[in-house]
């Protein structure tokens, strides 16, 4: 029994060991990349950056992530253009978005136009439409990205702030988003 359990020992390691270093280099290319320790205000032209995200030893993960990617930084662009000129929410939206799409998120209003309705009432009121991106992760129609907020006042010492992050999940329905979740709680007014 020894002999056997000794035999079955060494079949394991060698098998392991042949094994370990393509293991390692999958693991390596899924595994998701940070890619930001400070805030990027410009993200969305960086398309190194960009690419450093959407990596992916798997294409379909790589191209959904692209998609996810590209939809933010036209978000992104978005901001700095008026309603009907090009590059503006009504053409991102119409662009990205399944006219069907469906929104899991309690903060946003549903579906495809209650989403556009939003980004212009957001971009009016001069606040940010969308987040620099900092880790992406894939997995067969869906796409997770965490995206870094802007420093944050601290409440314990107003005069420190700190990093908070916002999280979104979305599907992927053919080359288009087709839903979101996020985390978003309803506030009372």
């Amino acid at each position: 029994m020894l002999k056997y359990f000794s035999r079955s020992l060494a079949i394991l390691a060698t098998a392991g060991a042949l094994a370990a270093p393509h293991a390692a280099a999958a693991a390596a290319a899924d595994e998701p990349v940070f890619v930001a320790h400070e805030f990027h205000n410009d993200w969305a032209n960086d398309q190194a950056y960009i690419n450093k995200l959407v990596r992916d030893a798997n294409p379909r993960y790589a191209a959904n992530k692209r998609l996810v990617l590209d939809f933010e930084a036209a978000l992104e662009r978005a901001q700095t253009v008026k309603d009907g000129e090009p590059g503006s929410f009504d053409e991102v939206v119409e662009k990205y978005l399944t006219a069907d799409y469906a929104q899991y998120d309690p903060l946003f209003p549903p579906g495809r136009d209650g989403l556009l309705g939003f980004f212009k009432m957001v971009k009016q009121s001069g606040a940010k439409v969308s987040h620099p991106p900092v880790m992406m992760v894939a997995q067969g129609d869906m796409v997770v990205l965490t995206m870094m907020r802007p420093p944050l006042p601290d409440p314990a010492d107003t005069s420190k702030t700190y990093t908070g992050y916002r999280i979104a999940v979305w599907k992927i329905c053919g080359n288009k988003i087709c839903a979101h979740w996020g985390p978003d709680l309803k506030e009372a007014h």
